[in-house]
């Protein structure tokens, strides 16, 4: 395994800038620094738009942009853009508008802020959400993709980029393959298989690590897509293992964990579910790793559950 890390949200600047074009739009809430987007306003300052510790406003700017022929991305930490103003985004889902929401520091990514900067709740609550898609990247790269992915959907569409360091992977069974979907990173037998979201890649990665060194032979598949979810490619990669456990950075209400427990309720027969993240409670602050052990998000934790 690598130990190199990198923080995704230092790419989200460089890769909007990669991806201008003239219908692009930008839109900030007083977080250009911590989100990166300054890198965009400073490039292309005339489709930049400061909105102010607003989200509300933000969002219903941005749709109406939207409305007007343009591809807005509105960029703010998950909990901001999602929670703070979900309602502007309901009414933008229902109006089928062609708005973008860009988050980073989801989950607990913002540690010492606690519950008030937490995004636990960001995948349950644009889920819900009927018409919105919503796209996973682990990597810098998948940051790029993610962003021209959701250029070329016509409809809303939510990003969720890490501010935490992920590891950089090793050459995996995924390179090569266009973004979007399911995706086998590694696969080295049936014991177990850890289906995880970009933002828990780092988790995802050590439990895997410990368990091979314990002997286990299982597989280790990342969702890049969390809605539409694609079900029936996850039962075909995962089909014939012992155990399954998800991983996120979120309560384990209403995300990926839930997620994949509605697809496997339609099966006739499936192995254990197990979920790993947040319990239904709001997490305290603390540096981000010391959080994230706290409510189980790490290595350990997944490599005792399936070896349980």
């Amino acid at each position: 395994m690598s130990n190199q890390t990198v923080s995704l949200r230092d790419y989200v600047g460089a890769a909007l800038n990669e991806c201008y074009q003239d219908r692009l739009y930008v839109l900030d809430g007083d977080l250009s620094g911590a989100t990166r987007t300054a890198q965009f306003q400073q490039a292309h300052p005339s489709h930049f738009i400061q909105c102010g510790i607003s989200e509300t406003s933000g969002v219903s700017i941005a749709t109406g942009l939207a409305m007007e022929g343009m591809i807005p991305f509105y960029v703010n930490f998950a909990l901001f853009c999602s929670g703070s103003a979900w309602t502007q985004v309901r009414m933008a889902c229902y109006a089928q508008a062609n708005v973008k929401l860009l988050a980073t520091h989801p989950g607990m990514d913002n540690g010492p802020d606690g519950a008030s900067h937490h995004g636990n709740e960001d995948l349950a609550l644009m889920r819900v959400l009927p018409g919105m898609t919503i796209l996973l990247p682990q990597s810098p790269a998948e940051v790029q993709q993610a962003i021209a992915c959701a250029m070329a959907l016509q409809g809303p569409c939510y990003v969720r980029v890490s501010r935490d360091a992920v590891p950089v992977l090793p050459a995996t069974l995924a390179d090569g393959q266009p973004f979007g979907g399911v995706k086998r990173i590694w696969d080295e037998g049936e014991d177990f298989a850890i289906v995880y979201e970009g933002s828990a890649l780092a988790a995802a990665a050590d439990g895997f690590a410990l368990l091979r060194s314990n002997g286990k032979k299982g597989k280790m598949v990342q969702v890049q897509t969390l809605k539409p979810f694609p079900g029936a490619a996850l039962m075909q990669m995962i089909g014939g293992v012992q155990k399954i456990v998800t991983v996120e950075n979120h309560s384990v209400v209403g995300g990926l964990g839930s997620a994949v427990a509605d697809e496997l309720c339609r099966q006739p027969a499936h192995p254990p579910l197990l979920r790993v993240g947040v319990p239904d409670v709001f997490t305290q602050s603390g540096s981000t790793t010391a959080v994230k052990s706290r409510y189980g998000l790490s290595g350990a934790h997944i490599a005792q559950l399936l070896e349980g």
